[in-house]
């Protein structure tokens, strides 16, 4: 399974198939050294993985150079190549309802995220 990031070319016209990650749009490039955003196909999501993201990419400062946020819509957890946790304090696991293996509410998510990668 091949893995998008941060900086791929959304225009080649190739659209991600279900449960294979992808990348955030072009625009967010800017923030690629801050933060790393990588998607899962979004076959089965239980939150919106838009929204996260965008709240996240808003204020990317707070993360330290180089973090990774794997984020995936539900706990199958494609993004992360199925790992609900990760010990690297400079990536957080998000799937669907889960930061890390804990469960979050939806809209405390990017909070969680936040907090994990401050530290």
């Amino acid at each position: 399974m091949t893995k998008g990031v941060l900086g791929d070319d959304p225009a080649s016209g190739r659209a991600p198939s279900a449960c294979q990650p992808s990348a955030v749009d072009a625009e967010t490039e800017a923030h690629a050294s801050a933060l790393r955003i990588v998607y899962c196909g979004g076959c089965n999501p239980h939150i919106d993985r838009g929204a996260v993201a965008s709240e996240l990419a808003a204020a990317p400062s707070f993360a330290r150079r180089g973090a990774t946020v794997y984020l995936s819509g539900c706990q199958r957890a494609c993004a992360s190549d199925h790992q609900l946790s990760n010990d690297d304090q400079a990536a957080a696991v998000v799937a669907g309802t889960h930061v890390d293996g804990a469960p979050t509410p939806a809209e405390d998510i990017a909070a969680s995220v936040r907090r994990k990668l401050k530290e």
